[in-house]
């Protein structure tokens, strides 16, 4: 299906900011499960954007603008063609041995609860792709845990805390797509299977409210490759996703990472649109 997005970024400032400085992850790359039709960048400021990969191959634009900046305003907007390749990622560039993607970081430390979640699923499952979709079905279940303070919300906490808030409000109440990931992550690494942390795009669900960037897990397994697996909806991405960045958690796959000079204090609004172009069974 071909995919519209639209992703629009706007920083107020509470004091004009003397002078800005981002570095931007929002530009998705060509695989055998997607085509990138058309993109851009756009920023209303002035300044120069400047086009680098970074080190896991991500592909990486940043500025600098001098202010004052009371409004800085980002905006991602293209074409997407995908398709379903049951979450198996195929093409995609890769700098790395898989074997780097065991590093465990502050937001994949696995909690005690983690442990156990992982011990379950191994004595469970012998094979490497049955254990990973046990365990795919086992993390979205922690989350809709209703009684008790569930490991998918201590690994929300976990991740409130290091991104300073950068998670979405409420996340350390319930459980949100980025912590569910690094919950997955790092059960999967507790396995010894590299995982990884994927920061993308969904078509969403009919009549569902809209959302910022989604966060899911890749994780490898042998004679596949890096497979995709989305604890908070419980499959393998198919083509209602698009793949924007990898890392070894969502701080590496970030979409923005800003920073700005003098006492400003910074609040974000995030407008996103995800629509389908092409509706399935049309031409």
């Amino acid at each position: 299906m071909r995919l519209s997005i639209r992703h629009e970024t706007l920083h107020r400032y509470a004091q004009p900011a003397k002078f800005v400085i981002q570095k931007l992850r929002l530009t998705p790359r060509n695989h055998q499960g997607q085509h990138v039709v058309h993109w851009r960048i756009d920023v209303d400021v002035d300044c120069r954007l400047k086009a680098a990969e970074d080190a896991f191959g991500n592909a990486l634009h940043g500025f600098t603008s001098d202010g004052p900046h009371e409004l800085v305003t980002v905006t991602a907007i293209g074409e997407v063609d995908t398709f379903d390749t049951r979450g198996v990622v195929h093409g995609a560039v890769e700098r790395f041995h898989p074997e780097l993607y065991l590093r465990v970081t502050p937001l994949t430390e696995p909690a005690s609860e983690a442990r156990e979640l992982a011990s379950r699923v191994s004595a469970a499952e012998t094979v490497a792709l049955d254990r990973l979709h046990a365990l795919l079905r086992a993390v979205a279940e922690t989350a809709a845990r209703p009684s008790r303070t569930s490991a998918a919300q201590l690994q929300s906490q976990a991740s409130q805390s290091q991104t300073q808030g950068q998670t979405a409000p409420g996340a350390a109440a319930e459980a949100s797509a980025e912590s569910l990931a690094h919950l997955f992550i790092a059960c999967a690494r507790l396995m010894e299977v590299p995982a990884r942390y994927v920061a993308g795009y969904r078509l969403p669900d009919a009549n569902a409210l809209g959302q910022g960037i989604h966060g899911w897990a890749e994780a490898f397994v042998p004679q596949l490759g890096w497979v995709g697996f989305d604890p908070a909806n419980g499959l393998c991405p198919d083509e209602r996703y698009v793949r924007v960045a990898i890392g070894l958690d969502s701080l590496g796959a970030a979409g923005i990472r800003a920073a700005e000079g003098g006492a400003a204090e910074r609040s974000s609004e995030v407008k996103l649109s995800v629509t389908e172009l092409r509706p399935r069974g049309h031409a």
